[in-house]
């Protein structure tokens, strides 16, 4: 046979391969690398993963001195916003690069009309198969592999629907995240109905009296059209009564700004709610701390609630008081241990 014709034969054979290779690409999803696999190619800028079958973007900012076990915070905007928006607004930016944090600003995919978002459920996104809990796990998973982070220092934050995805990633059966700081989020009635922590999880949330977007008292009845939510005082119970914290501090910041905070003696768990009484719907430029902007006191907080050692193991953290124990807002064992019922993952 000529050579001319062999030589045909195998490019026909690589052609004829190559539908076949981009669908498993697309069927691996969150194993695809993204524009590089290295730590040299996760440099500040624009990036993207292909998961699930959608190439997704983020925003990221690597200080210039990375050591390895930094901290990662991901950053969600709001709906109809944007990764650049909430970079521009929060500010994480600027402290990551000063204490040596990793900041991730994902970006929401479109909805049918063109509007940006994170899937947490409200009813205008039913029709919507996108799974933004994969997403944020799989983009933390492999941004703590290629720049060698602290996989138990991973945070969550974020504004409006970027809160809610914040309260949707902590309320996960085997949540990856270290702690959360939603501003102006809340919870989902369908998913919030039952919730219990998983883990010994620290929350900051930050709310306003008069938003009226992301209303103080909730939407039991769905009046708005996002979708049944709770009311802010509700969505922190959930917590305070399933973390069983039981001590209780107010504290008057200044004429708008009240600090709840509910703790317990046996370890450094906490609920911290500033409640802002005007402001409507917006991002605090700081929540009271001289010399902090909101960011700081939220990185602050995260902070305080790294893990100490790796070496502690998931059940002792999973356990709220230690084996023996009955604990308010935790489903008991006859024998008094705090036990956990399997629950699938949540998700829309």
């Amino acid at each position: 046979m000529p050579k001319s014709r062999k030589l045909r034969g195998a490019l026909a054979l690589v052609l004829s391969l190559c539908p076949l290779l981009l669908k498993a690409t697309e069927t691996l999803g969150a194993e695809a690398t993204p524009q590089a696999s290295n730590q040299l190619a996760w440099t500040s800028g624009r990036h993207s993963l292909v998961i699930d079958g959608r190439e997704r973007f983020f925003l990221l900012d690597v200080p210039r001195t990375l050591k390895p076990g930094a901290a990662l915070i991901l950053v969600f905007h709001g709906f109809t916003g944007s990764a650049t928006n909430i970079r521009e607004l929060t500010g994480f930016t600027p402290l990551g690069e000063k204490y040596g944090f990793v900041v991730a600003y994902p970006e929401g995919t479109r909805d049918s009309k063109g509007r940006t978002f994170f899937q947490v459920g409200y009813d205008f996104h039913q029709d919507q198969p996108v799974d933004d809990v994969h997403f944020a796990r799989v983009l933390s998973q492999r941004l703590v592999k290629d720049l060698s982070l602290d996989n138990r220092s991973v945070f969550s934050t974020g504004f409006s629907n970027g809160g809610d995805i914040s309260f949707l990633l902590g309320s996960q059966p085997e949540p990856w995240v270290a702690a959360i700081a939603p501003v102006a989020g809340t919870m989902m009635s369908k998913w919030a109905k039952d919730f219990r922590p998983a883990t010994r999880m620290s929350v900051l949330a930050v709310n306003v009296r008069d938003d009226k977007t992301t209303l103080w008292a909730g939407d039991p009845n769905n009046r708005d059209g996002w979708g049944a939510y709770r009311g802010t005082e509700n969505v922190l119970d959930l917590w305070v009564n399933g973390l069983a914290l039981n001590r209780a501090v107010t504290t008057a910041v200044n004429e708008n700004l009240q600090l709840k905070q509910w703790s317990r003696a046996l370890d450094d768990t906490e609920v911290r709610l500033y409640e802002l009484r005007t402001g409507d719907h917006h991002w605090p430029p700081n929540l009271g701390e001289a010399g902090l902007t909101t960011a700081g006191t939220i990185w602050r907080f995260f902070q305080k609630h790294r893990p100490a050692s790796t070496a502690e193991s998931t059940e002792e953290r999973r356990s709220p008081q230690g084996p023996g124990t009955k604990v308010q807002g935790w489903l008991s064992s006859e024998d008094g241990t705090a036990r956990l019922t399997p629950q699938p993952a949540l998700q829309f």
